[in-house]
């Protein structure tokens, strides 16, 4: 007996935004129809709930988001949260002393909004001059003052994950070989040459699992889609887990199967095969 679909988990950027951050007709249409046969379509990203972009809030019955990579659910239209699992300010500030001699740019993200030094965020606004990911930056970071460490120590709030940006993936792979020493921290690997580092036993397939079980859910009435390795656990918690045509290769190799790429509908194709 073919499995029906009841819940459909998306990563964003590389998946269902294509390369100008944008959701297709096609896919939009596809999604339609997946709600209207009373499919729950949920957002599983890395982004931080404020950088949820309007064309994903406005998609027609949207109710739930996993966000920072799984830190933090969310229920919009009650506007709460289901799961809150963060690191502390003294966990951050042991990570941030373990690679205090790296060169690369440091971000504390809290209540969806990434926080750097103005030095940090001039180099990364550089990095995204003239890409759709410009508008994102800007609408999610604020510059601090003084230091991350200050940061930290003046405020008590958890946080939903540290974001470091490298200048390698060589750099990428040193940085988690220092970091993984330490006690109750977990990675995730949005990009090739860029680190996120949250609290321990989280990540986007355990979030998933988590929200699953609060809706009642089996894993195997699920579809999920993705690109990158932050979305290889979701894709391995889900009945049936869909790389990206644009996916890493590695994350090819271990999904249950290949759509199209991002700017060629592929959301919509993978949903036509196991949806409709």
């Amino acid at each position: 007996m073919e499995r029906r679909i009841k819940l459909i988990a998306l990563d964003l950027d590389g998946t269902l935004l294509d390369s100008e951050k944008k959701v297709s007709r096609r896919n939009l249409e596809a999604l339609e129809r997946a709600r209207r046969m009373g499919v729950l379509i949920v957002p599983v990203t890395g982004r931080p709930a404020q950088g949820l972009p309007q064309a994903v809030l406005d998609l027609p019955g949207l109710r739930y988001a996993v966000t920072s990579n799984g830190a933090t659910i969310r229920d919009l239209q009650e506007d709460k949260f289901l799961l809150e699992k963060h690191l502390t300010p003294a966990d951050c500030l042991e990570v941030l002393e373990a690679c205090a001699d790296f060169d690369m740019i440091r971000e504390v993200f809290r209540e969806g909004v990434g926080y750097l030094t103005r030095d940090d965020r001039d180099i990364l606004l550089d990095r995204y001059q003239g890409t759709p990911m410009l508008e994102y930056v800007l609408g999610t970071r604020r510059v601090i003052p003084g230091s991350l460490e200050d940061f930290l120590r003046e405020d008590d709030r958890p946080v939903e994950e540290l974001f470091f940006l490298t200048d390698s993936p060589e750099r990428k792979e040193a940085l988690r070989r220092r970091l993984s020493a330490l006690p109750g921290i977990s990675f995730a690997d949005p990009f090739p040459r860029d680190l996120e580092v949250m609290a321990g036993g989280i990540d986007k397939g355990a979030a998933f699992l988590y929200l699953l079980d609060l809706l009642g859910v089996h894993p195997a009435e699920t579809l999920a889609l993705g690109d990158g390795g932050s979305d290889l656990p979701l894709l391995k918690a889900a009945g049936i887990g869909v790389a990206m045509g644009n996916a890493l290769p590695f994350v090819q190799a271990e999904a249950d199967w290949v759509t199209a790429s991002c700017d060629e509908d592929g959301v919509a194709l993978a949903l036509e095969k196991f949806v409709f």
